[in-house]
């Protein structure tokens, strides 16, 4: 004999939901059953701006949502809709506007790097007895499977008896890789190198060199995001830069993602890519982030520099 599975109406369900919501101290909250995290990035081919595409899940610095720049006729109607009550006139399809994250833009992905064959070089070494090494972005792992090939050009020979360039072919139908890199940027305090003339007669020191920290352009309202081909880590600059003339960033970056775009086998180099490349996505970040930028000191004088004349002695 088959057993009944008892049925229950979903106006009964949702009332005794509500009415035990109501009497225990507990909070019933109704959610998805595939949870995004913040950050993450979905890509897709675009028939309007006939360009790869990307939308990206909002994230939050510091609780602000950040800006990134696309072309009004990807921006979502609620982007054109603010701009149009900011300026008093709405963006023409052409025109790029500042689109924010929670408004659901898409975004061009304007130019990549080549990985793989054909790639360029990211350094190149010569040693003390003159040989010449190359190095270049290696193919992560999960590419080799599909085919993609390291790109590897030797030198014979060194500088001084003369060198000969080698390159190893690739099977021509491996498939090519592309990528590109969304990086996010927030405005900071950047340390300024000041010089203050002194006279020796009066101060004992011809020039006093003063670190503060300030800014040459008013800081941006929000946090920005951006798309490059490569994204390079901005380096530290330390006092002694400072004194050789080397510019501290007005602003701190992380990288959010990388984008790579894998082509099918035997497509031509010299070809844009189009809609028949498949898109993957190495996340980098997963949570809503918090900027603090270290705590500025008080100006730091450097140790005067002292120019000793035969007058002054």
């Amino acid at each position: 004999m088959k057993r009944k599975v008892p049925i229950i109406n979903h106006k009964t369900w949702n009332a005794m939901i509500d009415e035990v919501s109501r009497r225990l101290p507990l909070r019933f909250v109704r959610t998805s059953r595939r949870w995004v995290h913040p950050w993450t990035i979905v890509p897709e081919w675009s028939d309007i701006a006939e360009k790869w595409v990307f939308r990206i899940r909002p994230g939050f610095v510091n609780g602000v949502e950040p800006e990134i720049s696309t072309l009004a006729m990807l921006a979502s109607e609620r982007t054109l809709d603010r701009i149009e009550e900011e300026t008093g006139a709405r963006p023409e399809k052409d025109q790029s506007v500042d689109a924010l994250i929670t408004e659901s833009p898409q975004i061009i992905v304007p130019g990549t790097r080549i990985i793989g064959k054909g790639a360029d070089a990211e350094s190149v070494s010569v040693s003390t007895s003159g040989d010449v090494k190359v190095e270049f972005e290696a193919v992560p792992e999960f590419f080799i499977q599909f085919g993609v090939t390291d790109e590897k050009v030797v030198f014979q020979g060194n500088l001084n008896s003369g060198i000969q360039e080698v390159q190893y072919e690739s099977p021509g139908e491996s498939p090519l890789l592309r990528a590109c890199d969304v990086v996010l940027y927030v405005d900071r305090a950047a340390a300024k190198l000041d010089v203050i003339k002194g006279n020796p007669f009066l101060d004992s020191y011809s020039a006093l060199l003063v670190i503060n920290y300030g800014r040459s352009t008013p800081a941006r309202e929000r946090p920005w995001l951006s798309v490059t081909a490569k994204y390079k880590p901005i380096v530290e600059v330390e006092m002694g830069n400072l004194l050789e003339g080397t510019a501290d960033p007005e602003f701190d970056a992380i990288k959010i993602a990388t984008i790579y775009f894998l082509s099918p086998p035997g497509f031509s180099p010299e070809l844009p890519m189009d809609d028949t490349w498949t898109a993957f996505v190495k996340h980098d970040q997963f949570w809503n982030l918090a900027h603090a930028p270290q705590r500025i000191p008080d100006p730091t004088p450097i140790e005067p520099i002292r120019l000793i004349t035969g007058l002054a002695a």
